[in-house]
């Protein structure tokens, strides 16, 4: 197995785990840093598979935009009043 398959391993199972974290999550900022955590994997495994303007295009706008817009509406609603 070459290096840049077992890299893709790891980060898949690293992904499939941030994604249940984010899920099983009893707080809303621990759910929102798990998800950010899986789609910056996500967005590596792109870059390793040489596609990079797909890797670059959903590290910009999942990784960095759609987080930033949760982060920013649970501080509007007032965090985690649950």
């Amino acid at each position: 197995m070459r290096t840049t398959e077992a890299i893709v391993i790891v980060l898949a199972v690293l992904s499939v785990m941030s994604a249940l974290l984010a899920v099983e999550a009893k707080k809303l900022l621990n759910a929102i840093i798990s998800l950010a955590v899986m789609l910056a994997c996500i967005g590596i495994i792109y870059w390793l598979f040489l596609a990079p303007y797909v890797a670059l295009f959903h590290l910009l706008v999942y990784g960095g935009a759609v987080v930033i817009l949760l982060v920013t509406a649970i501080m509007f609603v007032g965090g985690e009043g649950s």
